[in-house]
């Protein structure tokens, strides 16, 4: 229990300590990821907006299509 409750404490020590390094480090290492993430989320957004707006055309024709039907009979 003794060696536990001293492990604690320094590993609580060397954050405090070195906490902003140890910050600047994760950070710099995890832009690329970050990145590829951001551009693969823009990316599906792009698609799933395409796809909307394919959708909404294709709505308003067979929505203009049975208005038509309608009139005409």
């Amino acid at each position: 229990m003794f060696r536990f409750v001293l492990g604690a404490l320094v590993g609580g020590l060397a954050v405090w300590y070195w906490g902003e390094e140890i910050r600047e480090y994760a950070e710099s290492r995890t832009m690329g990821v970050r990145r590829s993430a951001a551009n693969m989320i823009r990316t599906v957004g792009k698609k799933a907006e395409d796809v909307l707006d394919t959708t909404k055309e294709q709505t308003r024709a067979a929505s203009r299509s049975g208005q038509d039907a309608m009139h005409s009979s």
